[in-house]
């Protein structure tokens, strides 16, 4: 019976750190959140008060400019003569008036605005933390069984895989076949699925909607991951772990003789090649291997770390020209993969059916140069670069 086809492991074990940093992220954020609405409310209430006081101060004004035109008209007079009665007309009284009811109506209007407002906020915010208690309810109590459910799959497909034949996963000469990257994507539908089973109700879809897009960001390093696995099954590789620049190599690895062999994964559609022009030359070629090499050898470059800057030194042992190149294509919807070598001035050259990748490298006769006051390193290439081989997984 032909055995399961397994090369994204890695997927699902990043997509469980994912899930828990989602989940610190979560609590995070509705601690803030509730912070917020708290906040909110209180300067609320703070001009409610404000409000209260004006309208208080309003009302006392209106009081006395109402007292005032009042005694202004008690103080109307007879004419003698005419036997008329006559009112003072009390202008500034009256103006008084005026002024008072209009600065009271208007503080009591703020008032009312600011109180509707409160009353808005606090149903508003009463709603919130009801959703966010049962988030938070969430996250604490679903996600860790769904880490623990991932925690398990991941070591059961490892323990898998690690059958060997008939158990884990084969390749195939000339054309391989690794997991679609297409068909990563489904992962999220997946998810979604899962998290449903748990018990994730409507306050959830924004969950949803946040792991999608870090599921679809992680899936942008599927079609590397799966890459660097064939190359390094393929050809009997070992691989070196290093601060991985924005742009250079992908993947990095030795050989048993300890030499250095770079990786370019490419994922198309239909599975096309085209190698990359840069400033420097077509990636693969010495010039772009010199100029990466030279970029993660300069303590002043964006890519220079000290575990660089000795892939770079074990580089320049070798030469630019005798550091071969391997790219890894990889067909978005079949998974079906094509191998192409490239080593000095030659073409890229697509891995022949019979031939396998370990037989290309191995051919090349040209071994690392010694470095200057010895003609053996004292340590391997593994142990100068990653303090070890017992390091590298």
């Amino acid at each position: 019976m032909r055995g399961a086809d397994i090369r994204s492991i890695q997927a699902l074990a990043d997509l469980r750190a994912g899930l828990m940093r989602f989940g610190a992220d979560t609590e995070a954020a509705l601690r803030a959140m509730d912070a917020q609405v708290r906040q909110t409310l209180e300067y609320l209430g703070e001009r409610q008060r404000h409000w209260e006081a004006k309208v208080r101060a309003a009302e006392e004004e209106y009081r006395r400019a109402w007292a005032a035109l009042q005694a202004c008209q008690s103080r109307e007079y007879t004419d003698p003569k005419t036997g008329r009665t006559y009112i003072p007309p009390c202008t500034q009284e009256q103006e008084w008036v005026r002024r008072a009811s209009q600065a009271l109506a208007e503080a009591q209007a703020r008032l009312r605005e600011v109180v509707e407002w409160r009353r808005l906020v606090e149903r508003t915010a009463e709603e919130f933390q009801r959703q966010a208690r049962r988030m938070a309810a969430w996250v604490r109590e679903e996600l860790p069984k769904a880490s623990r459910l991932l925690e398990s799959k991941v070591n059961t497909l490892y323990a898998y895989a690690s059958l060997g034949p008939g158990g884990g996963s084969t390749f195939a000469q000339a054309t391989f076949t690794t997991l679609p990257p297409a068909d990563a994507a489904a992962s999220t539908a997946a998810l979604g699925a899962l998290l449903a089973a748990v018990g994730i109700g409507v306050a959830g879809i924004a969950t949803i909607r946040w792991l999608s897009q870090g599921v679809r960001k992680a899936l942008g390093d599927v079609g590397e991951a799966l890459a660097a696995d064939l190359t390094q099954q393929e050809g009997n590789l070992r691989e070196i772990p290093f601060d991985q620049p924005k742009h250079g190599f992908d993947r990095v690895f030795l050989t048993s003789n300890g030499r250095v062999v770079i990786l370019e994964s490419k994922v198309h559609k239909r599975g096309e090649f085209h190698p990359g022009q840069t400033q420097h030359g077509e990636q693969g070629s010495p010039e772009w291997v010199a100029a990466t090499a030279e970029k993660m050898a300069d303590p002043f470059s964006a890519q220079w770390s000290p575990a660089n800057e000795r892939i770079a030194a074990l580089i320049r042992d070798m030469g630019m020209e005798n550091v071969p190149v391997v790219a890894v294509v990889i067909e978005t919807e079949t998974g079906q993969a094509h191998i192409y070598h490239r080593q000095s001035n030659e073409m890229w050259t697509p891995l022949q059916e019979g031939i396998s990748l370990a037989e290309v490298l191995s051919a090349d006769t040209n071994p690392p140069t010694p470095p200057p006051g010895g003609l053996e390193r004292e340590t391997s290439p593994e142990r100068e670069i990653a303090g070890g081989p017992e390091q590298l997984g």
